[in-house]
This record gives C-alpha cells, structure tokens and sequence, in this order.
C-alpha cells in the first residue's frame, strides 16, 4: 500500500510540473452516480422571459432500490440526526455549485432547495446557515428555501423565527405543496413567505376542469392580495400554462419548460 501511496504522488508530482497551470476540474458523467446528488428544473418566469432559479430536488442514489426521491425517505430522516446532517449537505453542496459555475463563467441568480422542518426548527438553524454561507462568501439571495405546506401546519414558534430570519437576511422562502392542507390559507395570513408553490393536483387539471381553474384562480387571487408570488408546479403542456397566464401567474415550473436534469446537462 505504501508502494502504491508513494507511485501515486510521483504521478501527480510529474503532471504538475509539465501543466502548471490550474486545470478545470473534471466533471462528472452522466452516468457517474453520486451517493446523494440534485436534479434541476427551471423555475421560469414567462412574464419577463427570464429564468427566475433552479428547483434543486435532492435523490438519493442506492445500489439495490435505485434512485430514491428525497420524499421518499424523509419522513424516516425527519426522526433521526440524519435530516440535519443531509440539510448541512444540501446548503454546501448548492454552495459548491454555484462556486463552480461561477468559475466557469455562469451566473446563477438563486437555487432553490426543500429542508425538512426538523432541520428548520432547530435553535442553531440560522446560525449554522450563515456560517457555511459566509465559508463560501455566498450572498442570502442566492438560495430559496422551500418547505413542504403539510410540515409547516405542525410548526413550532422556532421555525417560524428561522423563516423570519432567512427573509431578513435576503434568502426567499416558499412554501410548497400548497393547497394541500385544510389551514393552508390560515397559515398563509399569518406566516410572511415570498412564494406558494401550487400543488399539483391543481395545476394538473387546471386546463380540463372547471372546478380545479376556479379554486386555482381563488388562490392565486387571494395570494396577490397578500402579496405572495405563486409558482405554478407540473406544468407540462401548452394547454396548462396559457390557463396560468389568463389568471396572472406566470412563474412556471414543469417538463413545459425544462425536465428534471444532472448539473452537467442543465448548466
């Protein structure tokens, strides 16, 4: 092993000295899986044609289930240490990227990502927050924090603290799932948030049902009155999002516009 250790630091000595220049580093394949890595879909702002920031949606990559969506495990990691040390993760791992991208010449305006609201909850949230965000020389702005409508219904005082202090420090915060919950629009009056995140179930059949276009537009209406921005989720065809912009959404998020992608094919 020693052998090998000391050949391998020979190599690398010799790479160094014909190219000393700094290298890009090498980026991963597509098919090159990660323990836990984001797939990105665009948040997509079809009133100013620009694109507003990624949906960063955590997987889970095994090697006998497969890839797992986040949502999957989450209630389990909702009940262990693991949900603070995959929401350390997570704010890190977006970190990195937009680092990354930077140097390469991209500009990133603002990753969204769900945390668990155990993780939220914590006293130390916000200070653990700022204190990776200020390892990185990262900006609040940068990040939107989502948290799912039926976990919110259960918070506690702290967690509405840490909402309040991520907004306070420029970080966006939206809730997602909406309209899923009896209290949503209770919670909605109370709770100062950036942007709902329409549940699906709406959008879905925003398009072919009467009843789902009308509690849709009430929402949507009621949101402006408080003046929440919505995001439009699973808008997949042309139908759903000509429906979204007769009732003045036009932050859109769906395969219309972009399916869920590795980094390396969507930036």
């Amino acid at each position: 092993m020693a052998e090998e250790i000391k050949k391998e630091n020979t190599q690398v000595t010799e790479v160094k000295a014909k190219k000393p220049a700094a290298k890009r580093p090498r980026r991963k394949r597509p098919n090159e899986l990660r323990p836990m890595e984001y797939l990105f879909m665009q948040v997509y702002d079809t009133n100013s044609n620009i694109i507003l920031g990624y949906d960063a949606a955590l997987v889970i990559n095994d090697k006998k289930l497969g890839t797992l969506t986040y949502d999957r495990v989450a209630s389990v990691a909702s009940r262990s240490q693991l949900a603070s040390r995959v929401g350390k993760w997570q704010i890190e791992e977006v970190c990195e990227l937009i680092k990354r991208q930077n140097s390469y010449g991209k500009h990133i305006h603002r990753i969204f990502i769900t945390l668990t609201a155990k993780y939220l909850t914590r006293a130390d949230f916000y200070t653990e927050f700022t204190k990776i965000l200020a390892k990185y020389d990262m900006p609040h702005k940068r990040f939107g924090i989502q948290i799912n409508e039926a976990e919110l219904v259960a918070g506690t005082e702290q967690l509405f603290e840490n909402i309040r202090l991520l907004r306070e420090g420029g970080a966006k915060v939206c809730i997602t799932d909406f309209g899923s919950e009896s209290t949503s629009l209770r919670k909605l009056a109370t709770l100062q948030v950036d942007y709902v995140k329409l549940n699906r179930d709406f959008t879905r059949d925003v398009a072919t049902s009467e009843r789902a276009a009308g509690i849709t537009e009430g929402i949507i209406d009621l949101c402006e009155k408080l003046n929440v921005l919505v995001i439009a989720d699973g808008i997949d065809t042309k139908e759903q999002l000509n429906e979204m912009k007769r009732m003045r959404c036009f932050l859109i998020e769906g395969n219309y516009f972009s399916a869920p992608e590795r980094e390396i094919a969507v930036f």
